[in-house]
């Protein structure tokens, strides 16, 4: 399976890829939403987004493919506090919102969920 992880942290983003990847995933990886857009459109084989809202237009990259690519799932995160921003990523379909302090600690397990 192919999972897309658009986040400009490189704390965060290492530790959920190597998470992902131990789980014998694939792992693509953008930190900036054009990059992130482009991965998506050249693999059709993605079935996973995981965006951190926050930062370098995790929105926009939300939007776009929920629209483009309604089949995939995403895991969106951001700070636990930045309610607006919670609610938003529901509004634009994102399947699972959780805050940054529980997505390493979630992933798996989420992405485990959403495609099974």
């Amino acid at each position: 399976m192919k999972i897309l992880l658009s986040d400009s942290n490189l704390i965060t983003s290492s530790k959920v890829a190597s998470l992902l990847k131990s789980q014998g995933w694939e792992v693509l990886s953008a930190s900036r939403w054009s990059k992130a857009k482009e991965l998506i459109e050249n693999n059709s084989e993605v079935a996973v987004a995981v965006i951190n809202l926050e930062g370098f237009g995790g929105e926009e990259l939300l939007e776009n493919i929920k629209k483009e690519k309604p089949d995939i799932k995403v895991v969106a995160y951001c700070g636990h506090k930045n309610l607006n921003l919670q609610q938003k990523a529901k509004e634009l379909g994102a399947e699972v919102v959780v805050p940054n302090s529980v997505i390493v600690s979630q992933v798996v397990d989420i992405v485990k969920a959403l495609t099974s």
